[in-house]
């Protein structure tokens, strides 16, 4: 059984640790890239998620999420179907 919020929490720790903020200051609701995330960092993380849910996701995800809420939101409904 996957932990999503285990996952979430590592998913927000690798972000903070890469955008060089305090967990607390990320904003779930900005665009990736007002995170401070670049496309780079945005391959990492969809290979952080992928570990994290035990799943392999489409080549396009990165370009149909905006936001950390909507990655969270996509890795829910990912683990739901499995």
């Amino acid at each position: 059984m996957i932990d999503l919020e285990a996952a979430k929490l590592e998913i927000l720790e690798w972000v903070a640790e890469t955008v060089r903020v305090p967990l607390e200051d990320i904003d779930l609701t900005l665009p990736l890239s007002e995170v401070g995330l670049d496309s780079l960092d945005a391959v990492h993380m969809i290979a952080t998620i992928e570990s994290c849910i035990q799943q392999e996701l489409p080549e396009d995800v990165i370009q149909r999420v905006t936001c950390l809420n909507d990655i969270f939101e996509m890795m829910r409904r990912r683990v739901a179907a499995a």
